[in-house]
């Protein structure tokens, strides 16, 4: 009985300890809870020995021939041979062999196989495995140290949890569903983690040795945590510095604020419709592909954007969501890239992952190319699942513009089934160009559903006015009566219904209110009929001027007027140059009491409620309305008087600026300075062929004459401005002094200049502007800092932001959104203009970029492969002499190659070459090579090199065709057949930044006109060069009819017809015994050729011209007009009807405006 109990205690009793056993065990727990995935955790369990990695291998192998596909697989070979003596030495004293081999040979195979079909991929984990087996030590010998340090075995567990952290680091990646899409952007940094586990290896390896003591193993243990530890706290902080640093250079706009204010505007109730929209309910579902884009559309001010806002908020409920308010206020500075940069940035705001994506994939180009931009977005969009792209109010900016950020975001689409997790919504009023661009869109009609919610809107703004101003119960019963139709009139247009909300609110009797409500305007126009009639009215006459003054300047400035900058441009005295510091209390009350309910001030900027107010206050078909042209000139005219009084004399004494700091007068500095020759630019291109203002050539006059730099800069001759060549006519020095002005304008937007550190910027600005924005920055940042620091004792901080607005803050680096925008405090500065630096720098002294820097350590690291790399031994492919018909094919493999060392030394052999094999290589060269190579083989002059620059052009290599153009313009305008065909954008915009530099011999390149094909982009370039020609030649009349003709014979472009009109072509031009425009058009049948036939019957088109020989043929009888219906939906008889009433109903409303007094917004000086 005893033995028995002795067994069995002795058969229950635990095992001995084993700390070996138990490290092992530690480490393979650690890896399965790292590594947080029991599928991959089980697939890995499948393989134990390596056996099956050699079975594995041999298929890899079989199927990469059959692919013809072969990879080095011995590379690994160390690598499994160093592991296969581990398992032998390890596999004596641990227990639980499965879990622990498992571990060694299963990662590998998975590996392995993951990364066959990507060669890259498979190369990069060959080649790092083979690193990584060239430093596993020899540990066959280690077994006998075990029987001198038993402490060994310790060292053995470092080197398993070695090999577990380069599994780690490689499955966590590679186990990732979309790891392909991101590999080159994101594999470097994974194989500098791998490095730091390489660099543990050699570390482990120093303590296989029978001196070696526990505690240096412990050390090894801490060490091995503490490095990656390290690794990763310095890569987190670097990343961020690379991310901040690149978001600043490329500075991408934000809209989250404009999402804030919008949701905080919405009225409850009214997105109700949309929300529960079947169409719109299909688009928030990702797995629904079909209704992967749709467009909200609707008539101006149906509430599309407060909608969007709304459909944000639910959107964000399912995925991620990218946005962007698009609006005209903006319009001359947004592009579609400056919309793909807001995109990017706004993916990867809280996402470490992508910003590491971002870092990676960044280059100098983000900034300025679209391709990139769009390959970036690419990458971010398909790693994240699903992502929504809401676009509002894209018929707001330039149709090229629009036509680009389609063009781009649909490409994310079309690609492959990876980009099927994107979703796109546009919201936009019917446009032609959008109608052809997004025909297969889902489509949701916004004032079609909208009644209800525009009532609802109603009924919450009637209750709040009746809370605020106490109004009766019986007036608010009669109010209430008054109001019940207006939903209904406002025919599905929420602005209506708030303009008219708002002028009765602002009305001071009851009768007026009565009279108003029961006479309602009858539509939109209407309504602000009776605003401007209103504003007319105001009495005294400088009030009304006042107001008319400061309504047409929102309306022509290229960037929305602050507050505090209007108050003070509104003193300008443009007379006698002396200078005002009077101010108005609540200046924003002030302005809208004055111009009623069509202004609105947002974060401190005033701009029109809509677009639309634009669009009918600048109509000169309007009664009353305002010449945007006058109030152009007299903006830029105010800009430029400002500029040239007393407070801007570079002489000014310092205590003198800080006085005029306090005080305000340089509340329109920022602004003034950065847009002034943009508001020339703007008023040049409305005068036409006007003659130049005397107003504005005597005010740029003073500025040249009293702001020019004596410590001027100037190293060679501006390019010349088109735009700007009409002041030649003025002064040739004043249109030099413009060029000058426009180089350092060009110069300043590349965000170098640092008004907080002038280390001799200043003097590349040919004007004392930017000495002067110095001593300004310097000044308010002494006042405001020093308040600061002193507690606020005698404090200035309220005074100075009543005069700079509550973001006193500005950033020094010229061309920065921020210079004007400015932060609320000091701390937030300063955040952001440290990210201004460049803080990876080259290491070799001597090198410009020592200085300069990058944006990235991936710039700087490419920056040093590319330039600064070891000189090697130039050893030839082949170092016996080579005849002819070896030095041939070997010629063209160095130049496709771009092998310019090698190249240079075969010159000899390349000169001894016939000339047309010689040109074959120039050709080559042209097409992939780079201008290095050019310089060497275009050396002769005998060469065809139009020739050549069409091959650049071909083959798209942008630095070549560059640099061809820049070693001949003479035959520029030569090339635009080829720049048409190439379809790039990048081509477009090199050569008409090239064209801007010569003389042009020929008129409008009628040849090219057919391969215009609808595309917005080559609309504009030909539209360019037209422009171009109008400033240095002028138009004829015979070649504008001409040229109209032609429009309608082949491109059939209504952009290109409305240009040639309005310069004075005549529409029913043509030589006698041919067709007139019209006819031309009528033979296609088409969208484009419909559109164009409208217009050019709205113009004054014959639209029934007597028939030519030899057919006879009516017009209507053309196929054009015959299937006219298809296009736009009525018949060539309705078509002509409609456009004849258009026609007379215009010019009813020109009869009456012509008894009206033209009203010249900006003719007056600047008042009280």
């Amino acid at each position: 009985m005893f033995r028995v109990d002795c067994d069995s205690r002795s058969s229950i009793m635990a095992a001995p300890f084993d700390p070996i056993q138990a490290a092992f065990d530690n480490a393979v727990q650690d890896f399965k809870t790292d590594l947080g995935n029991d599928e991959l955790i089980q697939e890995i369990s499948k393989t134990s020995t390596i056996d099956q990695i050699y079975d594995a291998t041999d298929a890899l192998q079989k199927d990469q021939h059959s692919r013809k596909h072969m990879r080095c697989l011995a590379k690994i070979e160390p690598f499994l041979r160093g592991l296969r003596e581990y398992t032998a030495v390890i596999e004596v004293f641990i227990q639980s062999k499965q879990d622990v081999l498992c571990l060694i040979w299963g990662p590998i195979k998975l590996l392995l196989q993951w990364t066959d079909n990507i060669t890259k991929s498979f190369d990069s984990i060959i080649n790092i495995t083979a690193e990584l087996g060239s430093l596993l030590p020899e540990f066959k010998a280690v077994g006998s140290l075990f029987r001198e340090n038993p402490i060994i075995k310790d060292v053995l567990v470092l080197f398993f949890r070695d090999v577990l952290d380069f599994y780690l680091i490689a499955l966590k990646f590679f186990s990732q569903s979309r790891w392909r899409i991101v590999f080159e952007a994101v594999w470097p940094k994974q194989r500098e983690r791998i490095k730091i586990v390489a660099t543990q290896i050699q570390r482990h390896t120093l303590l296989l040795r029978k001196e070696t003591l526990l505690e240096h193993i412990q050390q090894a243990h801490a060490a091995r945590l503490e490095m990656m530890e390290d690794f990763e706290k310095k890569e987190k902080s670097f990343r961020k510095i690379e991310y901040d640093t690149i978001a600043t250079n490329v500075s991408p706009r934000s809209y989250g604020h404009e999402l804030y204010r919008l949701q905080g505007e919405f009225c409850d109730g009214t997105e109700k419709w949309l929300m529960s929209d079947a169409t719109f309910r299909k688009w928030l579902d990702a797995k629904d592909l079909p209704t992967q884009t749709l467009w909200i559309q609707g008539i101006p001010g149906a509430g599309k954007t407060l909608l969007t806002s709304a459909k944000i908020a639910e959107t964000q409920k399912t995925g991620k969501v990218i946005y962007a308010f698009l609006s005209y206020k903006f319009a001359s500075s947004l592009s579609a890239l400056s919309i793909l940069h807001s995109l990017i940035f706004q993916l990867a705001a809280d996402r470490d992952d992508l910003q590491e994506i971002v870092c990676q994939s960044s280059s100098e180009t983000l900034k300025s190319s679209i391709e990139a931009a769009t390959e970036l977005l690419k990458t971010l969009v398909h790693y994240v699942t699903p992502v929504y792209i809401v676009i509002d109010g894209i018929d707001e900016i330039d149709e090229l513009e629009r036509g680009r950020l389609l063009k781009h975001i649909l490409s994310l689409l079309k690609t492959d089934d990876r980009a099927s997790s994107a979703r796109v919504c546009i919201s936009s009023r019917i446009e032609t160009d959008l109608t052809r661009m997004l025909k297969d869109w889902a489509i949701i009609r916004v004032d079609h559903h909208n009644a209800g919610s525009i009532q609802k809107f109603v009924n919450q703004c009637a209750r709040q006015w009746y809370s605020e101003d106490n109004i009766s119960p019986e007036m608010k019963s009669e109010i209430e009566g008054l109001l019940a139709p207006l939903a209904s009139h406002a025919k599905g247009m929420f602005l209506y219904a708030r303009v008219v909300l708002s002028s009765i609110r602002s009305m001071q009797t009851t009768d007026e209110i009565r009279n108003y409500l029961r006479v309602p305007p009858k539509d939109l126009g209407d309504a602000y009929a009776r605003i401007l009639q209103r504003i007319h009215d105001i009495r005294p006459i400088e009030l009304r001027q006042k107001a008319l003054q400061i309504i047409g300047w929102v309306g022509s400035t290229p960037t929305p007027l602050a507050t505090y900058e209007l108050e003070q441009a509104l003193l300008v005295s443009q007379e006698d140059g002396g200078f005002s510091t009077q101010s108005v209390s609540r200046f924003d009350v002030y302005i809208l009491r004055l111009c009623g309910p069509i202004v609105e001030i947002i974060e401190e900027y005033v701009q029109y409620v809509h677009f639309t107010v634009k669009e009918y206050v600048f109509d000169p078909k309007v009664p009353g309305s305002i010449c945007g042209r006058d109030a152009t000139l007299s903006l830029a005219t105010c800009l430029v008087t400002y500029l040239c009084q007393m407070h801007h004399d570079p002489d000014l004494p310092e205590e003198d600026v800080s006085a005029n700091v306090t005080s305000g007068v340089y509340r329109l500095h920022n602004l003034a300075a950065s847009i002034w020759l943009e508001t020339i630019e703007s008023y040049l291109q409305l005068k036409g062929s006007q003659t130049l203002d005397n107003t504005l050539t005597d005010a740029l006059d003073m500025l040249v004459n009293e702001r020019v730099n004596d410590m001027f800069i100037s190293s060679e001759e501006p390019p010349p401005q088109p735009r700007l060549g009409c002041f030649k006519s003025v002064s040739v020095d004043m249109y030099r002094m413009l060029c000058e002005i426009a180089r350092f304008r060009k110069m300043s937007q590349k965000g170098g200049f640092n008004k907080a550190k002038d280390s001799g910027w200043s003097n590349h600005d040919p004007l004392t502007i930017s000495r002067t924005s110095v001593r300004i920055f310097e000044q308010f940042d002494q006042l405001i800092l020093y308040c600061e620091r002193k507690n606020h004792e005698n404090c200035k901080c309220v005074m100075l932001r009543q005069h700079y607005g509550q973001r006193p803050f500005k950033c020094g680096f010229v061309g920065c959104s921020f210079q004007r925008h400015g932060f609320e405090s000091h701390k937030l500065r300063a955040s952001h203009m440290k990210h201004h630096d460049r803080p990876w720098k080259c290491s070799v002294d001597g090198c410009e970029f020592a200085d300069g820097g990058f944006l990235s350590r991936k710039m700087r690291d490419e920056h040093l492969d590319k330039y600064h790399v070891a000189d090697t031994t130039k050893a030839l492919p082949h170092q016996t002499p080579l005849d002819t018909d070896d030095i041939q094919p070997l010629l063209f493999d160095l130049v496709r190659a771009d092998n310019v060392d090698a190249m240079r030394e075969l010159l000899p052999s390349y000169d001894n070459l016939p000339w047309n094999i010689r040109r074959e290589l120039r050709d080559c060269a042209a097409y992939s090579g780079s201008p290095t190579m050019i310089d060497m083989l275009f050396r002769d002059e005998d060469y065809n090199k139009s020739y050549h620059v069409t091959k650049a052009i071909q083959g798209l290599n942008l630095d070549v065709f560059k640099h061809l153009l820049g070693r001949d313009k003479s035959n520029m305008q030569w090339y635009l057949g080829d720049v048409l065909d190439s379809e790039s954008e990048p081509v477009f915009e090199i050569w008409r930044s090239y064209l801007d530099l010569v003389p042009l011999d020929q008129y409008f390149f009628l040849n090219q006109l057919s391969k215009v094909h609808g595309n917005p982009e080559k609309e504009s370039l030909f539209i360019y060069v037209w422009e171009k020609v109008r400033l240095e030649r002028g138009f004829t009349a015979e070649k504008l009819g001409k040229t109209l003709v032609d429009v309608a014979r082949t491109a059939c472009s209504v952009r290109l017809a409305k240009y040639l009109v309005d310069h004075g072509a005549d529409v029913n031009y043509a030589r006698p015994g041919t067709p007139k425009p019209l006819r031309h058009a009528s033979r296609h049948n088409s969208a484009t050729a419909a559109e164009l036939m409208k217009f050019l019957l709205l113009q004054g088109a014959d639209p029934d011209p007597k028939p030519l020989p030899p057919s006879r043929k009516r017009l209507q009888d053309e196929k054009g007009p015959k299937s006219i219906a298809k296009w736009l939906g009525i018949s060539w008889d309705e078509l002509v009807a409609q456009t004849r009433e258009e026609r007379e109903r215009e010019r009813a409303i020109q009869a009456n405006s012509a008894t009206m007094l033209p009203v010249r917004a900006g003719a007056e000086t600047a008042l009280i």
